[in-house]
């Protein structure tokens, strides 16, 4: 009989004694998820912020019509705060991805039958994270230590492009989550409308390889608004995850 075993020596009737059964652990409940995955990206957002103080000003880096020894020069005034501040983005893309993570279960199970928006906004947070990340890297070698002219602006020049380029992968998580909340009222509209906006300027920023020296360059203010449409979204959305799942008071 399965739970028991038997005993030799014993009687039958105290031949077989009871094993407990292990009991499973117990899931983790639909509000406290919601409430981790909202506390993941107000973490975050608040690192992000952090980051961005930590950092030498973006407004002064040079752009990729700088030149090699200014480009050279700027990595090496700046280092350690330079390196500072993309450790701590880092932190906060991998909180970003959890996440990502808790929000795309909250909304794949509110989407009945399953269908893509859910798997568009998972894949196209995974693509801009690794992106993002990939972007780094140059960052990171450029600060490290002193590179020589001729490697320092290709460095500079792979880090904003890839940025660039992780606009379209952010333009199709947050058009997906767009579409999936003004679907399923799962969540306020106007955090839609957010992702809308955000959607729509990040094929702005992905357009900026087109341009050079004006508004839309990597090297112009785009680079730095654009963005902000994101980071706006992560705190919106985690914000409304979390009040949604407040306790009523009676």
């Amino acid at each position: 009989m399965a739970g028991e075993i038997a005993v030799e020596g014993l009687d039958p009737v105290t031949r077989t004694t009871a094993i407990p059964e292990r009991s499973a652990p117990e899931p983790i409940s639909a509000p406290s998820a919601a409430r981790l995955t909202g506390l993941a990206g107000l973490a975050s957002f608040v690192l992000i912020i952090v980051a961005a103080f930590v950092a030498p000003p973006l407004w002064n880096a040079p752009g990729t019509m700088a030149t090699a020894a200014r480009v050279t020069a700027y990595a090496q005034n700046y280092g350690g705060r330079l390196i500072a501040s993309l450790l701590i983005y880092s932190l906060a893309i991998g909180l970003f991805l959890s996440f990502a993570a808790g929000l795309w279960a909250w909304l794949r199970e509110r989407e009945r039958p399953t269908q893509a928006l859910s798997a568009l906004f998972a894949l196209g947070a995974v693509a801009l994270a690794i992106l993002i990340l990939a972007a780094f890297v140059p960052g990171y070698m450029l600060s490290y230590r002193s590179q020589p002219a001729t490697i320092a602006g290709p460095l500079a020049d792979l880090t904003f492009g890839l940025l660039a380029l992780s606009g379209i992968p952010t333009a199709i998580c947050l058009g997906a989550y767009a579409a999936l909340v003004m679907r399923l009222r799962c969540l306020p509209a106007w955090t839609a409308w957010l992702a809308t906006c955000g959607a729509l300027t990040h094929i702005l920023i992905a357009a900026s390889f087109v341009s050079h020296g004006a508004f839309l360059s990597l090297e112009g203010s785009v680079i730095i608004w654009v963005p902000a449409t994101f980071f706006a979204w992560i705190l919106a959305t985690s914000a409304a995850l979390l009040l949604r799942t407040q306790p009523e008071v009676r």
